[in-house]
């Protein structure tokens, strides 16, 4: 296994395990319908740091610039889901584009997918988006407006 793709396998399981942790609490599981809006904000707030400044992070944040030019700080985690040969982002960015990302666990693999569309597109083109899903877009939308 090459460096690189090693120091990805890190990014994508540190990642994953970042978004598990986020919902749980003092040991007891803490279900999408039980969690505050706070707990939300928190997981949002506490997944941008990490995207920006995480070194494990640095393939995902390195696309994002590369491909939107210029990003702000003003950038939040909606859902991200592990598979088992990629992980899936969708990614608010500074309020107004929504990306999805399909990132390979194989660092050299070149088929990375990535997709943006304006917030209305986005709900339009998924409108099975879970109820949870939504409530964090939503908040997400009230953070980037701050």
């Amino acid at each position: 296994m090459s460096a690189a793709t090693s120091g990805f396998l890190l990014t994508v399981s540190h990642v994953a395990a970042f978004m598990r942790a986020i919902s749980w609490k003092q040991g007891s599981a803490v279900t999408p319908r039980r969690r505050s809006e706070k707990q939300i904000v928190e997981e949002l707030e506490a997944g941008r740091e990490h995207l920006l400044s995480a070194p494990a992070s640095r393939r995902l944040l390195s696309l994002l610039r590369q491909r939107l030019q210029s990003i702000t700080r003003n950038i939040y985690i909606i859902r991200c889901i592990p598979e088992q040969t990629e992980e899936l982002y969708d990614i608010l960015v500074d309020g107004a584009t929504v990306v999805h990302i399909e990132l390979p666990r194989d660092a050299s693999s070149a088929e990375i997918v990535f997709e943006t569309s304006g917030i209305k597109e986005y709900l339009g083109a998924h409108s099975h988006i879970t109820k949870p899903n939504r409530r964090r877009l939503e908040l997400a939308l009230q953070l980037a407006q701050r």
